[in-house]
């Protein structure tokens, strides 16, 4: 891995107007990251589904497309650095990166990515997609929703604030997505990709990715509820608005 010329030769040739060499995403289940991530791999010309595939079958889970290459998951792979875009869920504190890594990651409504992320576990994913949601990641959503909310681990609730602060701390999670070359939100998805391509100089198109057909109906004490557990993530939310990193209503990156 670490003297693999073909991919060392090719990574040597990106140059990003920011100075950056590869872009990686902090990615954060059920904020349109896949999206994200297929929107990349369209650069190269291929039909992104098909770049995904290759990319889950092979060993080191990287593939190049184009004058493009891909990485994602494998921690090594990640932090060695010859990819031009990579991602994974790991939280950032545990992925080392290299210098001059654009880093993004995109936040949303916790309520509205919580809401998602239960949907998409009781519909799972097409047979043929990369990367399918385990079965007994499943099963936390099969006995409905308050079941769901008794069931679901803390870190896996609050999975925006726990990918930037394995102690949940509102002011670390705050101070790393500070640190990030670009945020921004789902709700506001298309105007934030066209916004990295204009910084990246990269013609990114909107790929949609894992819309779930199914949408749960919360009754009002569900709702209240929840809200009470994702306090920690809307106080996120607040910090990043008041220190002009992030609102949740318009793109700002540092």
């Amino acid at each position: 891995m670490w003297t693999d010329p073909a991919y060392r030769r090719l990574a040597r040739t990106f140059e990003l107007p920011d100075g950056s060499r590869r872009v990686y995403c902090h990615h954060v289940r059920k904020t349109a990251g896949t999206s994200l991530f297929l929107s990349f791999l369209a650069l190269g010309g291929e039909d992104p589904w098909d770049v995904w595939r290759r990319i889950a079958q092979a060993r080191l889970q990287r593939t190049t497309s184009g004058s493009y290459s891909f990485a994602s998951n494998d921690r090594k792979v990640l932090a060695e650095g010859a990819y031009f875009f990579g991602r994974s869920h790991r939280p950032c504190a545990e992925q080392s990166l290299p210098p001059n890594t654009h880093t993004v990651t995109i936040l949303r409504d916790p309520i509205t990515r919580v809401c998602s992320y239960f949907d998409y576990l009781v519909a799972g994913d097409a047979p043929d997609t990369p990367g399918q949601v385990a079965d007994r990641e499943r099963h936390l959503a099969h006995a409905g929703f308050d079941s769901f909310l008794d069931r679901v681990p803390t870190h896996g609730l609050l999975t925006q604030l726990a990918m930037f602060s394995d102690r949940l701390d509102v002011s670390e999670a705050a101070d790393r997505i500070g640190h990030c070359s670009s945020v921004f939100f789902t709700e506001d998805f298309a105007d934030g990709l066209a916004g990295l391509g204009q910084r990246l100089d990269l013609p990114l198109r909107v790929q949609r990715a894992r819309v779930t057909p199914g949408r749960s109906s919360l009754t009002g004490e569900q709702k209240e509820r929840l809200r009470t557990r994702l306090e920690p993530e809307y106080e996120l939310l607040r910090l990043l608005d008041e220190g002009g990193i992030a609102r949740i209503d318009g793109t700002t990156s540092p």
